[in-house]
C-alpha cells in the first residue's frame, strides 16, 4: 500500500528537474513519480497525501562528517561563537552561570571561542577565565575543539601541572614553567574527565534530541564520530544507545559511525568484542575507523611541511607518530574496515596517504573506501594521490566562512591557491562528500552549499569568491551533499538521487537553491525531511 504521496511539488534529481509534480512512497522506498492526479489515484485509506505548494524535493541531504553526540552535549554548555572580544566571552559565561543557577564548585563548560575574532587575537588564559567566576571550575574549548582553556580552579581540579606530559598533546607553560591554562590536542581530554559513567538511556536521550535537530535542518544521513565525544560515556554505551534508538525507530536520521579507537590494540579489541564495520541496526551502522592525525589550522596545530607563515616557530603537531598511523591503518585495512583520517596539514596528509598506500600494498585483496577528513592544505601532488589511491575526501565547505580570512596568513598565497580544492578533486574523479564538522560549525546544509558555490563568507567577501576557479556549480554542490554522501558508505545504488526503488530519503526546501541569487541561498529553509519513507520533520505551513 502507498504510505505517502507528495503532490504539487518540483522534483529535482541530480540530472535536472524531472517531468513530474508528485512522488509516492511505499515500504520506505520511492514507488512512483508522475503527475498529481496520476499519483493521487494510488492513494488508499491510510495513505497520507501532502500538498507541497510548489516546493522543491531533492534526494535527502547528507552530512559526511560531524559529531552528533558532542553537538547534543554542547546544548548544555555556554556558547561563545558570537564573542568578538575576551570581555564578551567572559560575560557570556557569567550569564550562563546566572541563567542556569549553577552552584559553586560545579564545573562549567563552554565552547566556541575564536581568538581571531578578538581585536588583539589573544588566546584565553586561566587568568582570563578566572574573571568569569572565582567559584566555578571553568573549561572553554576553541571552536575547532583542538585547544581549550581552563581557569585556575579547573587546573587544580583536573591535576594540570607543569610537570605533566601528554603524548600527542601540549600543556602550555609560562616563563616560570607554570600552566597558562591552555592545552591542545590530546591534552584537551584531561579537562573532560567525568566523575560518573553515563548510562545508555542518558546517551540515548541526548542523541534523540540531536538527531531531531539534524532532521529539522533537512538532513537525512550523517557520518558521525561519537565514541569519545562525551566524558564518562564509554564507546560501548554510545553504540548501545544508538542501537536502542534505532530499534525503537526514534533515530531521526541515518547514522554511520566513524569509530574513534586510540591504537591498533583497541582496533583488535573492537573486533574481539563482536563489533565490525557494516553491522546495521535500523538506521544505525558501524562504518569506519576514525583517526586524528593532526590539529587545526586556526589553532596552528595542523601539521605542515613548512613552518607557519604567521608563526615560524611551529609547524603544528601530530597526534600520533607516523609509525602509529601506519600501524592503525594497516590493522583496520586487514580487518576490512575503511579509515576516515582527520588530516588538515599537508605534512599530515602525506603521512596518511603513505599509510593507506602501504596498507593497500600489504593486503591488495581488500578494496576499501578509505578517506581523509578535512583535507584542507594540499598541493597538486597530494590532490593527484587522492585519485591514484582511490581515497575519498570528506570536506566542509562552510569552513571557508572563517578560513578564507586567515588561510593565506597561515600558509602563504602559493599553497593557499591549491588548498580547499574541492573542484580539483572532483575533476580528478575523487568522491568528495560534504559535511559540517558540527558542532565546530552549525549543521545547516544551505550555508554549506552556499560556501561551496560562492567560496565566500556570509557577507559575500571576497567579491567574486576566494580562489573562484574552485567554485562548485549548483549541480555539483547537490551531488556533493546527496549522492556523494551516500557513496561514502557504498550506498550510492540505493539513495542519493530521485529514482524509482531508491530509499525514500527526501529533503524538501521552500525554494530551489538552483534558481535564486547566491545570497538568497543562505535564507532558504527546510520544509520537510523524510527518512525511510517517514516524515521526520515538517515545518508549519
Amino acid at each position: 500500500m502507498i504510505d505517502l504521496i507528495l503532490t504539487n511539488g518540483r522534483l529535482r534529481a541530480l540530472d535536472g528537474v524531472l517531468p513530474a509534480t508528485a512522488l509516492a512512497v511505499e515500504d520506505g522506498r520511492i514507488a512512483a513519480m508522475g503527475e498529481d492526479e496520476q499519483l493521487r489515484a494510488l492513494a488508499g485509506e491510510r495513505t497520507r497525501v501532502i500538498d507541497l505548494g510548489g516546493r522543491t524535493v531533492y534526494a535527502g541531504f547528507g552530512d559526511s562528517h560531524m559529531h552528533l553526540l558532542h553537538f547534543g552535549v554542547t546544548l548544555n554548555e555556554a556558547e561563545l561563537k558570537d564573542a568578538h572580544s575576551m570581555e564578551e566571552a567572559i560575560e557570556l559565561i557569567r550569564a550562563f552561570i546566572r541563567r542556569n543557577e549553577i552552584p559553586a564548585g560545579r564545573t562549567v563548560y563552554a565552547h566556541g571561542w575564536n581568538q581571531d575574532l578578538f581585536p588583539d587575537k589573544h588566546i584565553p588564559t586561566a587568568r582570563d577565565l578566572d574573571a568569569a567566576s572565582a567559584e566555578h571550575p571553568i573549561v572553554a574549548s576553541r571552536i575547532c575543539g583542538h585547544l581549550a582553556t581552563a581557569n585556575t580552579l579547573a587546573l587544580k581540579k583536573f591535576g594540570i601541572t607543569g610537570e605533566r606530559a601528554v603524548a600527542g598533546g601540549e600543556i602550555y607553560l609560562d616563563a616560570h614553567g607554570e600552566p597558562t591554562g591552555v592545552v591542545s590536542e590530546n591534552a584537551v581530554s584531561l579537562l573532560y574527565a567525568a566523575q560518573e559513567d553515563v548510562s545508555v538511556q542518558e546517551a540515548a536521550d541526548i542523541l534523540k534530541k540531536a538527531s531531531a535537530y539534524a532532521a529539522s535542518r533537512g538532513i537525512t544521513c550523517v557520518h558521525s564520530d561519537d565514541l569519545t565525544s562525551m566524558a564518562g560515556c564509554r564507546p560501548e554505551t554510545v553504540i548501545a544507545a544508538y542501537r536502542d534508538l534505532a530499534k525503537r525507530d526514534e533515530l531521526m536520521v541515518r547514522v554511520y559511525e566513524q569509530c574513534m579507537l586510540p591504537d591498533a590494540e583497541a582496533i583488535e579489541r573492537f573486533f574481539q568484542d563482536g563489533y565490525a564495520p557494516g553491522q546495521r541496526t535500523g538506521a544505525f551502522a558501524l562504518e569506519s575507523l576514525k583517526i586524528i592525525a593532526d590539529g587545526s589550522l586556526g589553532g596552528r596545530t595542523a601539521y605542515l611541511r613548512a613552518p607557519y607563515r604567521d608563526a615560524p616557530e611551529t609547524r603544528g603537531m601530530l597526534c600520533h607518530t607516523p609509525e602509529e598511523i601506519h600501524e592503525m591503518v594497516l590493522a583496520a585495512h586487514r580487518r576490512g574496515m575503511p579509515v576516515a583520517i582527520h588530516a588538515i596539514g599537508d605534512a599530515a596528509m602525506e603521512i596518511c596517504l603513505d599509510a593507506i598506500a602501504q596498507a593497500q600494498r600489504a593486503a591488495p585483496e581488500k578494496q576499501l573506501r578509505h578517506g581523509i577528513v578535512h583535507c584542507q592544505i594540499t598541493d597538486a601532488g597530494l590532490l593527484d594521490r587522492f585519485a591514484a589511491l582511490g581515497v575519498q575526501a570528506y570536506v566542509q565547505p562552510v569552513f571557508l566562512e572563517y578560513d578564507a580570512h586567515m588561510v593565506e596568513d597561515r600558509v602563504g598565497e602559493a599553497l593557499a591557491e591549491t588548498s580547499y580544492n574541492w573542484k580539483g578533486l572532483l575533476q580528478r574523479g575523487v568522491n568528495v562528500s560534504g559535511g559540517s564538522d558540527c558542532p565546530v560549525e552549525g549543521m545547516d546544509s544551505l550555508k554549506n552549499i552556499y560556501c561551496a558555490m560562492a567560496r565566500a563568507d556570509f557577507e559575500g567577501w571576497p567579491e567574486g569568491g576566494w580562489n573562484p576557479a574552485q567554485k562548485l556549480t549548483a549541480q555539483e554542490a547537490l551531488r556533493v551533499f546527496t549522492r556523494n554522501v551516500a557513496a561514502a558508505s557504498g550506498d550510492e545504488g540505493r539513495r542519493g538521487d530521485l529514482k524509482i526503488g531508491y530509499d525514500a530519503d527526501l529533503t524538501v526546501l521552500n525554494e530551489d537553491f538552483f534558481d535564486v541569487d547566491l545570497a538568497r541561498v543562505l535564507e532558504i529553509a527546510p520544509f520537510m525531511t523524510v527518512m525511510g519513507g517517514k516524515i521526520r520533520f515538517m515545518a508549519q505551513a
